[in-house]
């Protein structure tokens, strides 16, 4: 092992176990971190849990279970993270309004195993890369809904505003046993808030710099019978100039609506319903410039990504919870328009349509102290894809009918296994079958839990490998798919009775017939897509902790060393060897006035150059390491109207995520926030 790794390791592990041992004794220790709940790491159907049953075990509800509902809405819940085998992240979204996030990306940056790529400011593509594997490699879903592409594979994270967001869930390891294709390195589980309690009406309006302006509106409410949720969020940049030289402002214009909502029709039947639509406009940069290696230029150049994602679930729970039936549909369509002055407008249409049921039994075995969940999923989907350009176009088609099975057990409440296995049906490629185990073990009495998975994954070549053309690129029909073989072990330990945990994970993974995409093609000046041969490694260390200082005071942190090759042992690019971050949290007593502070670092780490004279091919270049502090802070003025403030990149560090794009600059945001109606809207009272 490296002995840098070596190093960081021992630091932060010493570091974080050392948080709030001095004059600590167990007469100062009023609090203990919340539990964490998990919907996205199984495939059983969640369980469904009512606001309005008590805790049964005051012990176990303060260290398992997430905060008490008081709505009144039946709400879906996952099941607790201590139950799960692989390692798993949890944002609330709590923490995101703690922290006045207002993209999904920023909320990821340098979270375990987590590397974030942005060519440029806001709006600007937005890439996400899970234990050192490539961005097409991360499946995304929201609301149950699969948001990547069917064109590139990927999830345009600039797409994606925080505004309505309740969760986000890391699932790291290769989980395709659970969602077929692109789930290889890991899976973004993205859950949106849900309608709650007395009807309420809110507005958050802010303003700042590069001129900047957000506006937010949300009207939500329901109780045991319905509840609703609609959002909508407009952003406004003028933005900076994302070009090395010039003076040109390459803003943004964001507009995202959402709808979730869900009814009951009848005793334990009952549908819920999302939908999304985005629709954004960005100004992009050339490509070129007058030196060796190219990078953004000034000139009009422009992007419009229109998202819609929706989908309907049918729930019917029997025997009294035992047996619950899911029949899902969902659609994701996607338009990317890409208006480049030189090549004119091109234009990628992805369509992807889902049916699927999902059956799940619940048996408990008291004789051997145990609880099982059976879970069986039956999947349809077909894709479609359409390429228009002014010198090329193409298109395509394909199916997968998907059949995948999963065994959870508890023993005594300290052993937890998972075993899962799926087969897919594809009419473009051969068949496939992928498997997943997991275990993890509670040792309540010495505070540890070992956990492990291992498992296989697969990821398809991406539509526009297969079908796409533009004046230079010819698609290969005759790609196959890209697989993977991937194992994790760590220990979670829990310290100061409750107060603080500590995870050290190690985590180890292989790919083949990785797919270039920048390879010659079969004609004069033109590229294509190809499997390599040889296996790319990904393998490294990941440390989370948190620990709750105070009632009032908490902190987490985190740190990866990530060590991902291709198949000639060169060192991945945009994957740095090096990530940390750190978030401390504070709340009032009364719960008026919060502030948060995050420190966010991103290690040295390769790129891609492409050069401009002969023989026109590709360099390395080495990315600078860089430094991010944000802080912000918001204080409440009386029930439902809050001030808030936030500054982001403190320190006005000069960095490049994307070789040749620069990166924001310090900038500054204010704003207001009101909500009208429900127990916390004007009019309402402190008390709780």
């Amino acid at each position: 092992m490296h002995s840098s790794l070596r190093l960081g390791t021992a630091v932060l592990a010493g570091g974080l176990a050392a948080l709030g041992l001095p004059g600590t004794t167990r007469a100062q220790q009023p609090v203990q971190l919340p539990g964490i709940y998990v919907q996205g790491a199984t495939l059983e159907a969640p369980p469904r849990r009512s606001s309005a049953a008590p805790a049964a075990d005051t012990k176990a509800a303060a260290t398992d279970a997430p905060a008490a509902d008081t709505s009144g809405v039946d709400t879906v819940g996952g099941v607790p993270a201590y139950t799960v085998g692989n390692a798993v992240t949890v944002v609330t979204g709590e923490e995101l309004r703690q922290r006045q996030v207002r993209d999904a990306s920023d909320a990821l940056r340098s979270l375990p195993g987590v590397a974030v790529s942005r060519s440029g400011g806001r709006g600007s593509i937005t890439q996400v890369r899970i234990r050192g594997a490539e961005a097409p490699h991360t499946l995304v879903l929201i609301d149950g809904v699969e948001a990547n592409t069917t064109a590139d594979g990927e999830f345009d994270f600039s797409n994606l505003s925080a505004e309505d967001l309740e969760r986000i869930e890391v699932i790291r390891g290769p989980l395709s046993s659970l969602y077929g294709s692109n789930a290889l390195g890991g899976v973004i589980n993205i859950v949106t808030r849900s309608g709650q309690g007395p009807l309420a009406l809110s507005f958050r309006s802010e303003a700042g710099s590069l001129r900047t302006t957000d506006f937010s509106a949300r009207l939500s409410g329901g109780n045991d019978k319905a509840h609703i949720s609609i959002s909508q969020n407009w952003r406004d940049t003028d933005g900076f100039n994302v070009a090395p030289a010039g003076s040109e402002r390459d803003g943004s214009r964001l507009s995202s609506f959402s709808l979730k909502g869900g009814v009951q029709l009848l005793a334990g039947v009952t549908l819920d319903f999302t939908m999304r639509y985005i629709d954004k406009f960005s100004e992009r940069d050339g490509f070129g410039g007058t030196g060796q290696l190219g990078t953004a230029i000034d000139d009009p150049s422009s992007l419009d990504h229109r998202v819609f994602l929706g989908g309907a679930n049918l729930r019917w729970d029997m025997l009294d919870g035992k047996l619950t039936h899911e029949f899902r549909v969902t659609r994701n369509d996607t338009v990317t328009a890409d208006n480049d002055v030189t090549f004119k407008l091109f234009k990628n249409v992805s369509e992807a349509d889902k049916a699927s049921y999902l059956a799940t039994y619940r048996l408990d075995t008291p004789a051997i102290w145990a609880k099982h969940s059976f879970s069986v999923l039956v999947a349809r989907e077909a894709e479609q894809f359409t390429s228009k350009g002014a010198f090329a176009s193409g298109e395509g088609e394909r199916s997968q009918l998907a059949f995948a099975g999963e065994w959870r057990g508890g023993f005594a409440d300290r052993l937890f296994l998972t075993a899962g296995i799926r087969r897919d049906d594809n009419d473009k490629f051969q068949d496939f079958t992928t498997w997943r185990l997991a275990a993890s073990l509670k040792l309540h009495e010495l505070g540890i839990r070992p956990h492990a998975s291992v498992g296989t994954a697969v990821k398809l070549p991406t539509m526009f490998e297969q079908f796409g053309v533009t004046s230079s690129f010819i698609p290969n029909p005759n790609l196959v798919p890209e697989e993977s073989f991937g194992w994790d072990a760590g220990l979670e330990f829990t310290l100061l009775s409750g107060r603080a945990t500590l995870d050290v994970t190690y985590f180890n993974a292989d790919l083949t017939n990785k797919i270039f995409g920048t390879a010659p093609g079969p004609l004069p000046n033109t590229i294509t897509s190809i499997n390599l041969p040889g296996e790319s490694t990904r393998e490294g260390v990941e440390i989370a902790g948190r620990v709750a200082l105070t009632k009032e005071l908490s902190l987490g942190a985190a740190y990866t060393f990530t060590d991902a090759r291709d198949p000639k042992g060169v060192r991945e690019v945009r994957r740095p060897p090096h990530a940390a971050r750190a978030d401390l949290g504070y709340t009032s007593a009364d719960g008026r006035a919060r502030a948060s502070l995050a420190v966010i670092y991103n290690g040295t780490m390769n790129d891609i150059a492409f050069e401009q004279v002969a023989p026109f091919g590709q360099s390395r270049v080495l990315l600078d390491s860089y430094w991010i502090v944000n802080a912000a802070v918001s204080y409440k003025l009386q029930p439902g109207v809050e001030l808030f403030g936030r500054v982001e990149n403190l320190f006005d560090a000069r960095y490049q995520e994307v070789f040749g794009f620069e990166a924001a600059p310090i900038t500054a945001f204010a704003g207001i926030k009101l909500t009208l109606g429900g127990p916390d809207g004007v009019g309402g009272s402190w008390a709780k």
